[in-house]
C-alpha cells in the first residue's frame, strides 16, 4: 500500500469520520484542505501514473463528449478525443494527432512554467474552498469510498484580463491508497461565464505504474 502522509496522519488522527455528519464543521474544512495539500488525494504531483475518462453531460444528463487522458505525470500527458484529436505534451513541448499513439505533427510549445502554474492553481483552490461537506464512507458500484464534497475557484489571474474559474464538486477517494477514483464537477463558473450551463464531467482514475509517455522520435 502507498500512503501518502496528508491523508493518512489524518486516518492516524481519528478526523476522518466513517459515517456522514460525525465531522464538525472545523473537522471538515481542515479535512477537505488536506486533500489539496502537498501530498494530498487532490495533488497531481503525487499521483501515480494513470489513465482517465472525462465523461461530460450537458443539463439534461445526456453524454455529449468524452474525452480520455494518460497521465504518467502532469508534465507528461496524452489527452483528447481518441480518433478525433488527441494533444501529447511532454515539459513545454507539443504536438498534436489522431489517436493516443499518434501520428504525432509538432506544434508550437508552452512558453511559461507549467509546474509553477499548476501548483499555484492548486494553492489557489486549497485557499478558496467552501461549502464543504464531509459525507464519511459511501458506497458506490460496489466499492466504499471516502468521500468530500466542496466549492472552490482559481484567483483571477491578471496576467490573463483577471480572468478565473472554479466549479462544485464531490470526490470519492480509495481509503487503502489514498488515491482518487471519482472525481464529479459541476456548477462550473467562470470570469468568461459566471452562470453555470448544466454540463457536468464525471472523471474515473485507473492507475497503473507501468504507463509512460514517450517523446515522439
Amino acid at each position: 500500500m502507498t500512503c501518502f502522509p496528508k491523508l493518512f496522519s489524518l486516518l492516524a488522527a481519528g478526523l476522518l469520520v466513517t459515517a456522514p455528519g460525525l465531522a464538525t464543521a472545523q473537522d471538515c474544512i481542515a479535512q477537505v484542505r488536506a486533500l489539496w495539500a502537498e501530498g494530498g488525494p487532490l495533488d497531481p504531483y503525487q499521483r501515480p501514473p494513470h489513465r482517465h475518462v472525462n465523461t461530460v453531460r450537458d443539463a439534461t444528463g445526456a453524454v455529449t463528449r468524452v474525452f480520455t487522458s494518460i497521465i504518467e505525470t502532469p508534465l507528461r500527458t496524452v489527452a483528447g478525443i481518441p480518433g478525433t484529436h488527441m494533444t501529447l505534451a511532454i515539459d513545454n513541448e507539443v504536438w498534436t494527432g489522431p489517436g493516443e499513439t499518434g501520428p504525432w505533427t509538432a506544434q508550437p510549445g508552452f512558453d511559461h512554467d507549467r509546474r509553477a502554474a499548476h501548483l499555484a492553481d492548486q494553492a489557489q483552490r486549497q485557499a478558496n474552498l467552501e461549502d464543504v461537506a464531509c459525507h464519511g464512507t459511501v458506497e458506490r458500484d460496489g466499492s466504499a469510498y471516502l468521500s468530500y464534497g466542496y466549492t472552490t475557484r482559481t484567483d483571477p489571474n491578471e496576467e490573463m484580463g483577471g480572468a478565473w474559474y472554479g466549479s462544485t464538486d464531490t470526490v470519492f477517494i480509495d481509503p487503502e491508497t489514498g488515491q482518487v477514483m471519482i472525481w464529479e464537477m459541476g456548477e462550473f463558473r467562470s470570469s468568461w461565464a459566471p452562470e453555470p450551463d448544466g454540463e457536468t464531467h464525471e472523471i474515473v482514475y485507473e492507475y497503473d505504474p507501468a504507463l509512460r509517455v514517450v517523446r515522439p522520435e
